[in-house]
């Protein structure tokens, strides 16, 4: 069940990433954050001020791992469900995407990405257990 629900959380925050990598397009925002606030990938960075570098490499990442994820919900969506083998893919990619956008961050950044990261987690936790 826990290996479900950190899947399920991976596979969200994939999708909320790849939303904000799609949105930034070649101008990135002054703040980590989505268009209007939304997304995980919005959310991830939220309150994290990047420098032009960061946000180039932020940028970088995400293109380097958006069309891994984009064939994985493609053959989700091909058989309506996603597998467990199919989210354990989608959650190995976010593991990696964060740890990488994670590095190139500062100490306080990271602290504040830390801290964005695990309210996420809570904030589906609460919602699958709300909805159960």
């Amino acid at each position: 069940m826990k290996v479900i629900r950190i899947a399920t959380l991976a596979a969200a925050l994939c999708v909320g990433m790849t939303t904000v990598a799609a949105a930034q397009g070649t101008e990135p925002q002054g703040q980590g954050e989505a268009r209007g606030g939304r997304g995980m990938g919005g959310m991830i960075l939220k309150d994290i001020t990047l420098t032009d570098a960061q946000k180039a490499q932020v940028k970088t990442i995400r293109d380097k791992y958006v069309p891994q994820q984009m064939e994985l919900r493609k053959a989700a969506q091909a058989t309506g469900s996603m597998d467990d083998a199919t989210r354990a893919k989608m959650m190995d990619l976010q593991t990696k995407q964060a740890a990488e956008i994670r590095a190139i961050l500062t100490a306080d950044q990271q602290t504040q990405f830390d801290k964005n990261l695990a309210e996420m987690k809570a904030r589906m936790d609460a919602r699958r257990n709300g909805s159960s």
